[in-house]
């Protein structure tokens, strides 16, 4: 299905300037879900960082030997997301940071003009 997808999404380059009726532009789509995917590609790379600072800041602790079944593991998250909401400076600090890392994102997003009306 990969395959067809790519095969797909070259013909319609292919065609560029064509637009439907509608004037939909495909090519500044495109684009725009290039920068979108470049930003969030961006951030996903340095998640695993951040939540260890937050991590970190906040003072949480769990038992790294634990063998964790998947409810175990949503009993972790939930308590870091406890301890996480309870100090708002943690969280507004990785807040801060994970906005610097996708405002360039979004001025591109914003310049491209992306967003009808925006």
């Amino acid at each position: 299905h990969f395959i067809k997808a790519i095969f797909l999404l070259s013909c319609l380059l292919i065609l560029g300037g064509t637009q439907v009726n509608a004037g939909f532009d495909l090519i500044k789509a495109l684009d725009c879900g290039q920068i979108a995917v470049k930003g969030g590609a961006y951030v996903a790379v340095r998640v695993v960082p951040l939540i260890r600072d937050l991590q970190k800041c906040v003072g949480f602790t769990t038992d790294l030997s634990a063998n964790l079944d998947i409810k175990g593991f949503f009993e972790v998250v939930n308590q870091f997301l406890k301890e996480v909401s309870s100090n708002p400076k943690c969280l507004n600090a990785t807040l801060d940071i994970v906005k610097d890392y996708i405002q360039p994102y979004v001025k591109q997003f914003s310049d491209a003009k992306c967003l009808p009306g925006v």
